[in-house]
């Protein structure tokens, strides 16, 4: 089995898939039309969410199986390698720590200004005056995707360390945080209306697309916040631009973008609207080290465990 890594992943997963005797070609960072060019020679491919796996190279491979280290699958052709018997596998547990402090996080930076704070400080301005902030206890807050395993983190962080009031939707019955009482709306919409700051975690598909359009966006209470950590067209990011600039959302906190980096004039604003609306990162939520390695070992260890199907049928 030749194994090709295209984009950076712990040393730990180079490891497991050498010492089970894979022939491992460590290139991170290959350019689209060279991985185009030597993707016929290898059994197996690892991405992350850098390289693009479309139809083509998939079409034009002999790959059995497509790894990626990490949680999204939008930037494989699902279809293309169902057609081809191409096995994609992926990590779904191993960001879910890392994605839900993030999350917190920009929670608190929105309620108590941080960046804000410390952009006016290092520039030499004592703004204290504006920097009247919110506690997050009490709170009250709908996870929209509250049965995944981030939703259900995000849900158990917020409960048991602040205290808060959450509220959840999702198609299928989350799982409870145990020793606590939690609440499944009945309806996206309905949670909407009902919370303080609303957050994102559900997976990219055509049916998410503009899952939160504008009219949804219109349901929120009036000077709530949004949270957006999963992908950046769940929600309609023009409409969201609008409702920010009419205060009618006191503020967003975004980690994921409509294209990354942002390039069009609408999401150039949306990221540089003034005095903390927005706190953003560039899609940060996985990048720490544990889940890295967490995701780099999990998917060396699923390849291992498919490749060995594969010689048990071929």
């Amino acid at each position: 089995m030749r194994v090709l890594i295209s984009d950076p992943i712990d040393d730990e997963g180079v490891k497991i898939l050498s010492d089970a005797g894979f022939t491992v070609d460590n290139q991170p960072g290959i350019d689209k039309t060279r991985l185009a060019s030597i993707i016929n020679q290898y059994d197996a491919l690892i991405v992350r969410g850098r390289t693009k796996v479309d139809a083509n190279l998939i079409r034009n491979s002999r790959l059995k199986i497509v790894g990626r280290a990490g949680v999204g699958l939008d930037n494989i052709d699902l279809q293309a390698a169902k057609e081809k018997g191409v096995t994609v596998l992926n990590t779904p547990s191993a960001p879910t720590t890392s994605v839900a402090e993030l999350t917190v996080g920009l929670m608190l930076c929105l309620l108590r200004k941080i960046p804000f704070a410390d952009r006016s400080m290092k520039e030499g301005r004592w703004v204290k005056n504006q920097l009247m902030g919110e506690e997050l206890q009490s709170k009250k807050i709908g996870i929209i995707g509250r049965a995944g395993r981030i939703g259900n983190e995000v849900s158990r962080i917020l409960t048991v360390g602040f205290q808060a009031e959450v509220l959840g939707y999702d198609v299928i019955r989350p799982r409870g945080v145990p020793g606590l009482s939690y609440e499944i709306t009945d309806s996206i919409d309905d949670l909407l209306q009902r919370c303080d700051i609303v957050t994102i975690h559900v997976p990219y598909s055509p049916q998410t697309h503009y899952l939160l359009n504008e009219a949804r966006l219109r349901m929120m209470r009036m000077g709530s916040y949004l949270v957006n950590t999963s992908r950046g067209d769940i929600v309609e990011g023009p409409a969201l631009l609008r409702l920010l600039k009419d205060g009618r959302i006191r503020g967003a906190g975004l980690d994921v973008f409509h294209l990354e980096p942002p390039v069009d004039e609408w999401e150039k604003e949306l990221v540089n609207l003034p005095n903390g609306t927005t706190v953003v990162t560039c899609h940060i939520g996985a990048e720490t080290r544990q889940a890295q390695k967490r995701a780099s070992i999990e998917i060396a260890e699923r390849i291992k465990t498919e490749a060995t199907r594969f010689q048990g049928t071929g």
